[in-house]
């Protein structure tokens, strides 16, 4: 099964990693909250466009594996995210949650 709308797929799919780039960009240090949701949304909307794309059979194998995969790829990243905001506080000082 071949893409039938292969031209709008392409350019939908260059318009969301335009966004994404582009928010990336917003700002050097940390992202807002602002920043970080427009990323997850367009993140989400090409992922969505990726799928519907994909022959039934494929599309259902992802669909059905989506939800484990998300949580535990989320999880590890954030443990990493974590690890990164312990070893830049220095030693005796107070900790990120304030206790």
């Amino acid at each position: 099964m071949g893409m039938e709308n292969g031209d709008e797929f392409d350019s939908r799919v260059q318009v969301l990693l335009e966004q994404l780039k582009k928010t990336a960009g917003l700002s050097e240090g940390s992202m807002s909250l602002g920043d970080l949701d427009i990323v997850a949304a367009a993140s989400m909307e090409l992922l969505a466009l990726a799928i519907a794309n994909m022959p039934k059979s494929m599309r259902d194998v992802r669909l059905k594996a989506m939800p484990w995969i998300l949580a535990a790829d989320v999880a590890q990243k954030r443990k990493r995210i974590e690890q990164k905001i312990e070893q830049t506080i220095p030693k005796g000082s107070a900790s990120v949650t304030g206790g």
